[in-house]
C-alpha cells in the first residue's frame, strides 16, 4: 500500500512511497528544500490537535518536534492521549 508524506517546512509538497515510515528526508520539489517530509497520517493528527488541543493536555506548551512525536506515537503505534503529560 502506497503512504503519502508531506514537507514539513511548506506543508505543501508531497511524495508517495511504496513503504509506511513516520518520516522521510528527500528533497520538496515545491519549495526546493532538503527537509523532512512527515507521514500524512501523522500530519493530519497534529493539525487536528492544533485546531481542537486535546483537554488532558497543555498542547499550547509544547514545541512542533513534540507535538509531532506525541501525533506519530497516537497514529503508529496506537497509544492514547492519555499516555501522555505535560510538566510544568
Amino acid at each position: 500500500m502506497n503512504q503519502s508524506y508531506r514537507c514539513l517546512d511548506c506543508l505543501e509538497g508531497a511524495v508517495t512511497r511504496s513503504f509506511n515510515t513516520s518520516h522521510l528526508k528527500t528533497q520538496c520539489s515545491r519549495c526546493g528544500s532538503f527537509s523532512r517530509f512527515i507521514n500524512e497520517a501523522v500530519l493530519d493528527q497534529f493539525q487536528s490537535f492544533e485546531e481542537s488541543p486535546p483537554d488532558t493536555l497543555q498542547w499550547s506548551q509544547l514545541d512542533r518536534k513534540e507535538k509531532l512525536v506525541i501525533s506519530e506515537q497516537i497514529v503508529r503505534r496506537g497509544r492514547s492521549i492519555d499516555d501522555f503529560a505535560v510538566s510544568t
